[in-house]
């Protein structure tokens, strides 16, 4: 899967940058987790931080255009986020409780 970012805006108010990307999926389908944490991994910032909003597929392509938002803080995703994006974009529990055990 190859992402690119074709547009980058500061939005200085909200302490955030909103992202435009294009994504060229190498298989049919490209999920969401896969595309957060190759965004996160490109950008260098944690993934509580980064709100992946939504993915259209082009009509005609294969392509994808995703829309998300990187915040400075985790306050500001708290104060500014609707909480069900946040439940959205939260990291996978089973991951994390598989150590555990």
């Amino acid at each position: 899967m190859k992402i690119e970012i074709t547009q980058d805006e500061e939005s200085v108010l909200l302490n955030r940058r909103n992202l435009t990307l294009k994504i060229a999926p190498e298989d049919a389908v490209c999920s969401r987790d896969n595309v957060k944490n190759m965004l996160v991994a490109l950008l260098d910032t944690k993934p509580e931080l980064l709100i992946l909003d939504r993915m259209d597929v082009q009509y005609g392509t294969r392509d994808v255009i995703g829309y998300a938002r990187l915040y400075n803080d985790l306050q500001d995703v708290r104060t500014i986020e609707a909480d069900y994006m946040i439940t959205r974009n939260a990291i996978p529990k089973s991951a994390n409780e598989s150590k555990g055990d």
